[in-house]
């Protein structure tokens, strides 16, 4: 466990010193501020057709007719396509809209950056052969895992400047939000924005562990993510047809199958992080089981 913890601090370090976590964290904010922005524009312009419908004024800020439009059918349409739950359109209508887009991002972006970013690891030090400087003083597995932890503290900084920058977009551009309801909405759901990259950071590290070229293991990395979402697309049709079980079959092995457990209100969502984890831990020993007898 020593030797994790250091090979984790290492990792970290070295992202901050070659100036890769500082591009990881700008990437992040600003995907974060310009959908956020958008999002903004986007409740503007449902309030303006609330306005119209209702035969009122038409508002020039966001928000000012917020607490009107969460109770219309238009919005609760919005929530159900936001989070894939009809079941909790009751519960999440009361939730500030910023918060459910908060996570909403997370999960569509998140998984792509996190993937990327988690490739190159270890493969960029197989290339160079760098790794086996490593090796000479921890294990393999010491190795990979502490790799794999470091990663995952950078995307756990990366999804928390996301959060960070969506509650100052929501502040400064969105009226009639309250600062203490929304920080509290936002910090609810972080955690559960962090559970769902946590497969897919290690994806990224399995694609690292697999090859010996960063770029490969990147492009590896993002094809498996992207290949995921067409999957769990593929396994949503067939739920609507008579091979159903199938996609049963399909859905917990996919980390998008357990996405609409994260939305619940209670401490139910913990049992799909802990199945998120099992997933990634379960990546982590499929690209280990090639690393450990691989020449480096």
């Amino acid at each position: 466990m020593r030797d994790l913890l250091l090979v984790a601090r290492f990792e970290v370090l070295r992202a901050i010193r070659t100036w890769r976590a500082l591009a990881l964290l700008a990437i992040y904010a600003v995907a974060s501020a310009g959908s956020s922005w958008l999002f903004v524009k986007i409740i503007g312009s449902m309030e303006n057709s609330a306005a119209r419908l209702l035969g009122v004024p038409p508002t020039r800020v966001p928000g000012a007719m917020l607490g009107e439009l969460v109770k219309t059918d238009g919005w609760r349409e919005v929530v159900v396509a936001l989070t894939g739950s009809p079941q909790l359109a009751d519960h999440l209508v009361t939730v500030p809209p910023m918060a459910l887009f908060y996570l909403w991002v997370a999960v569509l972006l998140t998984p792509f950056f996190s993937a990327s970013a988690s490739a190159e690891c270890i493969a960029i030090d197989v290339s160079t052969r760098a790794v086996r400087y490593e090796l000479l003083r921890t294990g393999r597995l010491e190795l990979a895992l502490g790799r794999f932890a470091g990663q995952l503290l950078l995307t756990g900084l990366g999804t928390t400047l996301s959060m960070v920058v969506v509650y100052g977009v929501s502040l400064s551009f969105l009226a009639g939000q309250s600062p203490v309801d929304l920080g509290f909405a936002l910090l609810w759901y972080l955690p559960r924005a962090f559970a769902f990259s946590v497969p897919f950071v290690a994806l990224g590290t399995a694609a690292s562990l697999l090859t010996a070229s960063a770029a490969w293991a990147r492009l590896l990395a993002i094809c498996a993510v992207a290949g995921s979402w067409v999957l769990v697309g593929v396994a949503r049709f067939i739920e609507t047809t008579r091979f159903e079980r199938s996609a049963d079959l399909l859905l917990p092995l996919l980390p998008q199958g357990w996405l609409r457990g994260l939305w619940e209100p209670g401490p139910e969502w913990l049992s799909s992080a802990v199945a998120l984890a099992g997933l990634g831990a379960t990546a982590i020993a499929l690209g280990y089981a090639r690393f450990h007898r691989r020449d480096v």
